[in-house]
């Protein structure tokens, strides 16, 4: 029996910074959909720094999701307030709006992937 498991090894300190799509941020993307038979669209660690924000927007085909780990920040969420602190977690339906906001002194940064869904 043939084994087609393929494997993705690396470590965040090997992977090149990328801008993150909304202009705002840096991230480093561990895998994406070209490398997976899935709906993952990209499984990534993302960095903001002090009063860096996503800009408000929304995802029509993708469900988002966030774990935080260190620094805090606001996710404007369809018109309300979450506060983000480290150990929060946060899961973004499709279609809705949101804004990421980066509020403290120390570098945001989290861990997020993007499911790709059929509305």
């Amino acid at each position: 029996m043939q084994n087609n498991l393929v494997l993705n090894f690396n470590t965040l300190n090997n992977i090149v910074d990328e801008i993150n799509n909304h202009q705002s941020g840096v991230k480093r993307v561990f895998i994406n959909n070209s490398q997976t038979n899935s709906a993952l669209t990209q499984l990534a660690y993302g960095f903001m720094g002090p009063g860096e924000l996503s800009g408000l927007h929304t995802h029509k085909t993708m469900d988002e999701y966030f774990f935080f780990i260190k620094g805090t920040g606001v996710c404007i969420l369809d018109q309300k307030e979450i506060q983000i602190t480290p150990s929060s977690f946060l899961r973004i339906p499709a279609t809705t709006p949101h804004n990421l906001i980066q509020t403290g002194h120390q570098t945001l940064e989290f861990v997020y992937f993007g499911v790709a869904i059929e509305l």
